[in-house]
């Protein structure tokens, strides 16, 4: 017999009803949210010792690929709001690792770039990267990552498509 409240065990029962109303959609929804909170949290322990967090990280690696990016762009690409990346981008000047310059074409805009230090340290920092990944994703083969990358990237283009109709949709509201 349980030791649980009768008023427990129902709520017990209920939830789990609710539970069993989702679909394999929505858990899929929920779990790939827990993943991308699980990898920043890996991510910011393994790379604190170096003086960042998984979100400077991101900032870093965009800026790698395409130094210079206005700060609007980097939050648009980090999805945080433009004052959040504002105070992301103050830590990591007030670090050394990135610069805003003034657009030499319009004085409002602002470009951030690499800083001397990081460029020295970005080797570095995709190793640890690198690390990181094989870490998080030992558990699958090289094709399980490459058909889970396809689909993901499937889902993201098309989840971008939704939300471009959803915001052409409410702008003609």
């Amino acid at each position: 017999m349980s030791r649980r409240p009768a008023s427990t065990r129902t709520r017990g029962k209920e939830r789990g009803r609710h539970a069993a109303a989702l679909s394999q959609r929505a858990l899929l929804g929920f779990a790939l949210a827990d993943v991308t909170r699980l990898l920043r949290t890996v991510y910011d322990a393994r790379l604190s010792g170096k003086g960042l967090s998984g979100a400077s990280w991101r900032v870093l690696a965009y800026l790698y690929r395409d130094d210079g990016l206005t700060q609007t762009k980097l939050a648009d690409l980090l999805e945080v709001s433009r004052p959040a990346i504002g105070q992301m981008i103050d830590r990591l000047e007030a670090s050394g690792f990135v610069e805003r310059r003034a657009d030499p074409s319009d004085r409002r805009s602002w470009g951030v770039f690499l800083s001397p230090q990081s460029h020295a340290k970005v080797e570095e920092f995709l190793e640890a990267s690198r690390a990181i990944e094989a870490e998080c994703f030992e558990t699958f083969s090289e094709k399980d990552v490459a058909t889970m990358s396809d689909l993901i990237d499937r889902l993201r283009n098309h989840l971008s498509i939704l939300q471009d109709k959803v915001r052409d949709d409410s702008e003609g509201d």
